[in-house]
């Protein structure tokens, strides 16, 4: 805490009354008490936290900002309002309590009280003619992240990334809304959920004032959990002057080959389960090489292998049934030509 506002906090403890003092106390012990007994079991076990403790957690931290903003001089001032929520911090080590001011007066909190991705919300605190507010809150599943943006006009603006748990391969399933706050009213200008109807699988964000970069998976027929090389997608996104929402600028493509090679291997597949023999003759152009392929072929979970020697070849791998009810391994060879992706080769893998 700055000197000048500490110096402030003594003079104002030391002229008010001693029930008044004792409320910013009595709220941070409170807090302390429910953090041990109910986040605790949160942090440990990822379960959904009790409404009415989030709810009661909830009020604590907001009598704490809105006390703060009604009493005005330094104690209203944001340094001030954050080495308060830093106290609360300190009691329970598993919080993180971010505050950003926005245009128009307005507060904007990133509320995380577990890591887990429950029990967190967002918070905008702004100012009425009868004084400090609570204007809106947000409850969703996954560990929030705010981005202000940048004043542009009367509105103030900011984006919410709600994240998933991780994949082990380190993607993760993200949420992103941009808000814009004008007069009384608060609206999403653009939500991720609407542009990307499946879940988006997030490799890599960043945010740098009115640009937004993402790069996520494709999840596509024959995509495999943690595997390299597989196609992915880069969006550049920045905000349209016009309507505030976010407009997309460019695309890029990351190893397309492999779902175009995951499409045909995907017919492939379909047409050896139906028996359909014309099916596979049009994606294994050499006659003795269809002779040899065993019924019953069906994919394996193992990552597809490009050959650093001859790049324009990937190995799948399948398997087979033998008479025992066992699975024989096979390796397929497949090559791009002029016409798309062909089965080239096929072969048992040896153990």
């Amino acid at each position: 805490m700055g000197a000048p506002l500490l110096i402030g906090l003594v003079l104002w403890l030391a002229c008010a009354g001693s029930g008044d003092a004792a409320q910013p106390r009595d709220r941070l012990e409170r807090f302390r008490e429910l953090a041990s007994a109910r986040l605790a079991a949160v942090e440990d076990t990822g379960d959904a936290l009790d409404a009415v403790v989030q709810d009661e957690i909830e009020a604590l931290l907001d009598a704490e900002v809105l006390e703060s903003l009604g009493t005005g001089g330094p104690f209203a001032s944001l340094e001030f309002i954050r080495d308060r929520l830093e106290a609360f911090g300190d009691a329970w080590g598993g919080a993180s309590l971010r505050l950003e001011p926005l245009r128009g007066g307005f507060l904007l909190g990133r509320f995380r009280l577990s890591a887990k991705g429950v029990a967190n919300s967002i918070r905008l605190y702004g100012m009425t003619g009868g004084g400090p507010v609570l204007v809106r809150s947000w409850r969703e599943d996954g560990v929030p992240e705010i981005y202000p943006w940048p004043e542009r006009g009367a509105a103030a603006a900011f984006l919410v990334v709600w994240a998933g748990a991780q994949t082990g391969w380190g993607s993760w399933p993200a949420r992103l809304t941009l808000w814009r706050v004008r007069g009384g009213s608060i609206t999403a200008t653009w939500r991720s959920a609407e542009r990307f109807r499946e879940t988006l699988w997030v490799a890599r964000l960043a945010v740098v004032r009115e640009t937004v970069f993402i790069r996520y998976e494709l999840r596509y027929p024959g995509w495999k959990p943690g595997c390299d090389v597989q196609s992915e997608q880069e969006d550049l996104y920045r905000v349209d002057a016009a309507s505030g929402s976010l407009k997309l600028v460019s695309r890029r493509l990351f190893n397309g080959w492999h779902r175009e090679l995951q499409a045909t291997v995907t017919r492939f597949f379909a047409a050896a389960a139906a028996g359909d023999g014309r099916g596979i003759a049009g994606l294994v152009p050499d006659a003795g090489l269809r002779a040899t392929l065993p019924g019953g072929l069906s994919p394996e979970v193992a990552c597809d292998v490009q050959s650093p020697e001859t790049p324009g070849t990937v190995v799948v791998a399948a398997s087979a049934p033998l008479p025992d009810g066992r699975r024989s391994p096979w390796a397929l060879w497949w090559s791009r030509g002029p016409s798309g992706w062909r089965l080239r080769g096929a072969a048992p893998v040896l153990q």
